[in-house]
Order: structure tokens, then C-alpha cells, then sequence
């Protein structure tokens, strides 16, 4: 059981390390608003509130969040439930006000570079739960005042830095996950967000004035990966290729010279790796061939598997699932992108 716990944990620090996106790296900060239902919430100030009566409430919240790359980010955030009497609709006109912290991963789906789809898993705490110390040696038992919250969602992202997003959570106490009851607490949330301090190691043009008026600078460096044992590109892989070739398009230089260099992971015999690093790297080729570049311009070289991302990372994964996972920084064609000035 440790063992498998420490590979998934190598895992998914290799797609920390290793995974690279070109606009949705780094900080972002936003605020949610949205509804609560607490049907089955064992509240101090509801214990008179029978099971089958309605108890909403509005939500709103603050929250912080990272994105190491496309694919994986963690979040914190401090929400706020009930500005208002909970029993709108009742003749009980108590005011109660829940404030609580939750920490969450943050695991996403792109379909494109501007939409994607999301999980959150993570946990959620009440402030007067974490101020109390009755309540937190309880934290590890089937009593703990931990509640494990699982969101599903979509968002999009106008510009590289406004997020706009919807999503779903589900809030449930240990002892009632354990006992296979329904979910505590269900939030219907509407999100925007800010994106700050991004990386822009990947798409920012490195240019100097030369000595000479032939002298050549790299003008760009991208990475397109490529599923395991495939040369198919990705949707997403597309979208890419289509800001690159543009990019290329604005390079204002007579002379472009692109190099593409395939990789593979280390799966498999030298001969056929070998093959297939080229055949990734002539993919791409066909691609800015048909929209226009010279075949001339365009060199390929294939590296096989000589050059791995994740050599140290993944070396100790038995299971092949998860090495395929680990190993996929590794399948990949770098495009270097060089220009006479």
C-alpha cells in the first residue's frame, strides 16, 4: 500500500516538473458566488431543523490558486454561507453564518488552449472546528470535522488572464461517506478569477542585436507531446501548432529556419524508438508544410530516446499503467525556430 501511495506520488510530481504549457502556468486569484443546500448538515444552531426540510443558503467565497501546468493545480479558499435567514421560506427568521477554509487539487481537462473541464478533490473545515482542539484530535477518526469535497466544472479564459467558471461540489462528512449516506452539502457556484505572475519562459521571443547583420538568434522554443506509442496529434496540439505557425508568420526576417527534433520515452527497443521519434518529428513537418513553409526551411532529427524529461523521476515505477503517465513528458518534438537578422 506505501508503495503505491509513494509511486502515485512520483507521478504526479513528474507532471509538476516536466509538463510545460505555454499560457496557464502560475497565481491566480478570484471570487465565487453561488448557492448552498444543507440538507442533512448537523449544525449547532439547526439541531431543531427536521431532515426533510429545506435549508439553503447563498455562498460566497475567495479563493488563491496555482497551476503548475495545463493539467494540475492546487487551491485554497475561504467561503462564507448565509448573509441572510437560512429558512427562507419557513417562519424561523434565525441568522446563521458558516465560515470555512478548503484546500484542493486541482486536476483539468483541456479541450482547447482557452476551455477546458476540471475536478477539484480536497477537504473543508469549519473556522470554530479548527479552532477547537476537541476537534482536530478527532481529524484522523470516523467523528472528524474534516469534510472530503469533490467539485466537477468548466471554465474559460478570455485573454490568457480572465477566468470565468462553473462547477458543482460535494460536501459529505467522514462518518457519512463511510456509511454510504448521501452528500451533506452540494454548492452550485459561479467563479472569475485573475491570472498573475505566469511564466512566460515558454512563449517570450529571446532576441539581441547581432554583430553582424547575418548572425543567427533563436527566436523561439515550443514542445508538442504526442500520445504514447502515436505520432497522432492531439486536439490541443493543434491549437498550438496554429499560435506557433503564427508566430513564425510575424518573425520579421527573409531567413527562418526550423528545426524539429522527435523524442520518445524509453519503452521499447532502440531500432524502433528511433523510427518513431522521426516519424513524430515528420508529423509536425507536414503540418507547417501544408500551411505554407518551405520544406527547405524545415530540418529533422531524430533523437530517440536518448534525451528523457523524466530519467530520475520515473525510475522506480514498476506498474506499466503508471509509467506509461510518468514517462509522457518524454514523447514529445521540440521545435526550435531560428532566424537571420
Amino acid at each position: 500500500m506505501k508503495k503505491r501511495a509513494l509511486t502515485i506520488l512520483i507521478l504526479l510530481v513528474s507532471l509538476v516538473s516536466n509538463v510545460q504549457s505555454k499560457n496557464n502556468d502560475g497565481w491566480y486569484i478570484g471570487t465565487k458566488i453561488g448557492w448552498s443546500n444543507f440538507n442533512l448538515l448537523n449544525y449547532k444552531k439547526m439541531q431543531d431543523i427536521k431532515h426533510d426540510e429545506s435549508t439553503n443558503a447563498p455562498i460566497f467565497g475567495l479563493f488563491l490558486g496555482y497551476e503548475f501546468n495545463p493539467y494540475f493545480g492546487l487551491e485554497i479558499e475561504n467561503d462564507t454561507t448565509g448573509f441572510f435567514p437560512h429558512l427562507m421560506f419557513q417562519k424561523s427568521k434565525e441568522h446563521i453564518q458558516a465560515n470555512n477554509v478548503q484546500i484542493s487539487t486541482k486536476l483539468s481537462y483541456p479541450v482547447t488552449d482557452d476551455f477546458r473541464f476540471y475536478t477539484r478533490l480536497g477537504g473543508m473545515m469549519f473556522w470554530e472546528n479548527l479552532a477547537s482542539k476537541e476537534d482536530l484530535k478527532k481529524t484522523f477518526t470516523k467523528h472528524s470535522c474534516l469534510f472530503p469535497s469533490l467539485s466537477v466544472g468548466a471554465e474559460y479564459i478570455f485573454n490568457d488572464e480572465f477566468i470565468t467558471r462553473f462547477d458543482y461540489t460535494w460536501k459529505s462528512s467522514v462518518e457519512n461517506i463511510m456509511n454510504l449516506s448521501k452528500p451533506t452539502l452540494g454548492d452550485a457556484v459561479v467563479s472569475f478569477a485573475w491570472k498573475f505572475g505566469k511564466s512566460k519562459i515558454n512563449d517570450m521571443f529571446t532576441s539581441y542585436t547581432p554583430e553582424t547583420s547575418n548572425q543567427q538568434y533563436v527566436a523561439l522554443n515550443e514542445n508538442i507531446n504526442f500520445p504514447f506509442n502515436s505520432t497522432e496529434l492531439r486536439p490541443i496540439s493543434y491549437d498550438k501548432l496554429r499560435k506557433i505557425n503564427n508566430e513564425i508568420n510575424n518573425i520579421k526576417s527573409k531567413k527562418i529556419y526550423i528545426t524539429l527534433s522527435g523524442h520518445t520515452d524509453r519503452i521499447g527497443n532502440k531500432e524502433y524508438n528511433q523510427k518513431l521519434s522521426e516519424d513524430r518529428a515528420y508529423s509536425i513537418k507536414n503540418y507547417f508544410t501544408s500551411h505554407g513553409i518551405s520544406e527547405n526551411q524545415i530540418n529533422i532529427q531524430g533523437m530517440g530516446n536518448q534525451y528523457p524529461l523524466t530519467d530520475q523521476v520515473c525510475k522506480d515505477i514498476e506498474s506499466r499503467a503508471l509509467l506509461i503517465s510518468c514517462l509522457a513528458p518524454d514523447r514529445r518534438v521540440e521545435i526550435e525556430v531560428s532566424a537571420d537578422q
